[in-house]
C-alpha cells in the first residue's frame, strides 16, 4: 500500500488533515453536522458540496452509524439524501483513511474537483466557530464502536429533575413514520378536505401517543420528564417570520424556543415527543403557508407581490395558527380527561409537571433571553395571512396536552 503520509503526488493531504481537525474541533465545541452544513451554505464562501463530503467521510471513518445519538445520525442521513454524489464519494473511500490521503485524492479528482485553498477556507470557517452549548454529546463522548447509541443523551450539566437519562419518552419510530406519511399526503393533495383528513389523523396519532406517555410515566413513578434540545435551521427568505411561526407552534405544544439571529438558528426545548410534533407541524405548515402566499399572488391580491405584504402575511399566518392550536388544545385536554376517565383536576398536574421540567431546562440553558418586539406590518398582508391560517388543515380536536406558555420568543 502507498504511504498515506506522502503528499508529493499533488493531493492536498495536509489541507485535508487540517480540515478534518477543524471538523473534529467544531464537534467538540458543541456544533453538529446540520449546524455546520447550514452555516456553510449561509456564508456562501465555501462550497456546501465540499462540506457535505467531509461530514459524510468523517462519519464513516468514526463509525457514527453505530455510535452516534439517533438525532446526530438523522442529521447525517439528511445530508446524504441532499447530497447523494458526496455520499457515494464517502462510501468509496476505504476505512480507515488515517492520514486523509484517500479523501484528498477523491476531493481533487475530476474537472469539478476542489483545490487546496477551498479546503483551507472551509477549515478556517470551522476553526473560527466559538464554543456553543452542547445539546448532543460530541464524538469523544460516544460509546465504543458497536455499542448501541442512545436516542439522545442529556445535555452536559443538566439537573436530574430536568432531564432523565436513557431513552424513555423517545417517540416511537413506527408512529412517527405513519404521521410523516399522512402529512406528506396532506401536502401533496389538491383537495382541502382530503388534506384536512390526513392532517387530522396525523394529529390524532401524535396526541394519543403523547397522552399515553405522560400518563404511563406518572403511574409508573419513573421520575421527571425527559427534556431535550433541538436546533432548527431557518432558510431565506423571511427568516424572522418563519421563526415566529415556529414559536407559535412551540407555544401550543409546551416547547420553548429562542432565536439566534446572527446564525438563523432556533433552539427549541421540550420533550422528545413534543419536539417531534413541533418539527412535523412546522415543516407541514411552512409548505401550506407558501402555497397560500403563492395563491394570493396568483389571484392578483393588491400588494401581494411586495416584500412588506409577504412578511405581514406570514406574521398573520403564524399568529392565527398559534391561536387555533391553543384553542384546540384547551378543548382536547377536556376530551382526553373524559376518554381516560380521569378528572380534569387530576390530569392537569401531570401535564404541569412536564411543563415545569421544560421551563427549568430552558432557564438553565438560556438564563438571560429577551422577548422580541413586534413591528408595524402591512395590514392587507396580515389579514390575508390570518385568513389563510383559518383555512389551513388542522384537526378539530387539536392537542390533548395543555402547554404552559413560554415567555421567550424569537
Amino acid at each position: 500500500m502507498a504511504d498515506e503520509d506522502a503528499a508529493d503526488d499533488g493531493r492536498p493531504t495536509a489541507e485535508v488533515r487540517a480540515l478534518l481537525a477543524a471538523l473534529t474541533g467544531a464537534y467538540e465545541r458543541g456544533w453538529q453536522p446540520a449546524d455546520l452544513l447550514h452555516l456553510t451554505r449561509r456564508a456562501a464562501e465555501s462550497p456546501p458540496t465540499l462540506a457535505a463530503a467531509v461530514l459524510l467521510h468523517e462519519a464513516r471513518q468514526s463509525g457514527a452509524a453505530d455510535r452516534a445519538p439517533t438525532e446526530w445520525s438523522d442529521q447525517l442521513r439528511a445530508v446524504a439524501e441532499q447530497y447523494p454524489e458526496q455520499a457515494r464519494l464517502a462510501d468509496r473511500i476505504p476505512v480507515p483513511d488515517t492520514a486523509g490521503a484517500h479523501l484528498a485524492g477523491a476531493l481533487t479528482a475530476g474537472r469539478s474537483g476542489f483545490v487546496g485553498f477551498q479546503l483551507s477556507e472551509l477549515a478556517a470557517e470551522w476553526n473560527r466557530l466559538p464554543d456553543w452549548m452542547i445539546v448532543l454529546p460530541p464524538p469523544s463522548q460516544w460509546p465504543a464502536e458497536g455499542a448501541a447509541p442512545s436516542a439522545q443523551w442529556p445535555a452536559e450539566g443538566a439537573g436530574s429533575d430536568a432531564v432523565a437519562t436513557g431513552t424513555a419518552g423517545t417517540p416511537d419510530p413506527r408512529t412517527l413514520g405513519r404521521i410523516r406519511g399522512l402529512l406528506a399526503k396532506a401536502e401533496r393533495t389538491e383537495f382541502a378536505e382530503e388534506a384536512e383528513a390526513f392532517t387530522a389523523k396525523a394529529q390524532e396519532l401524535m396526541t394519543r401517543y403523547s397522552i399515553t406517555t405522560a400518563l404511563l410515566r406518572s403511574r409508573a413513578h419513573t421520575g421527571g420528564a425527559v427534556v431535550h434540545s433541538r436546533r432548527f435551521h431557518l432558510e431565506n427568505p423571511y427568516l424572522k417570520q418563519k421563526a415566529h411561526l415556529l414559536t407559535a407552534i412551540g407555544d401550543a405544544n409546551r416547547v420553548r424556543t429562542v432565536l439566534f439571529g446572527d446564525l438563523d438558528i432556533v433552539t427549541a426545548v421540550g420533550t422528545p415527543i413534543d419536539l417531534e410534533q413541533v418539527d412535523l407541524l412546522f415543516t407541514s405548515l411552512l409548505v401550506q403557508s407558501a402555497h397560500s402566499l403563492q395563491s394570493a399572488a396568483e389571484a392578483g391580491r393588491s400588494g401581494s407581490r411586495t416584500t412588506g405584504f409577504r412578511k405581514a402575511f406570514l406574521a398573520g399566518f403564524a399568529s392565527r395558527i398559534g391561536q387555533r392550536l391553543r384553542d384546540a388544545d384547551a378543548r382536547a385536554t377536556e376530551a382526553a380527561a373524559a376518554e381516560e376517565s380521569i378528572p380534569l383536576s387530576d390530569l392537569l398536574p401531570v401535564l404541569a409537571t412536564t411543563s415545569a421540567a421544560v421551563d427549568a431546562e430552558f432557564t438553565r440553558l438560556f438564563p438571560s433571553t429577551r422577548t422580541a418586539r413586534s413591528r408595524p406590518v402591512d395590514a392587507r398582508g396580515w389579514h390575508a395571512g390570518q385568513a389563510a391560517a383559518d383555512n389551513a388543515p388542522l384537526p378539530q380536536g387539536g392537542r390533548a396536552l395543555r402547554p404552559k406558555q413560554g415567555k421567550s420568543r424569537p
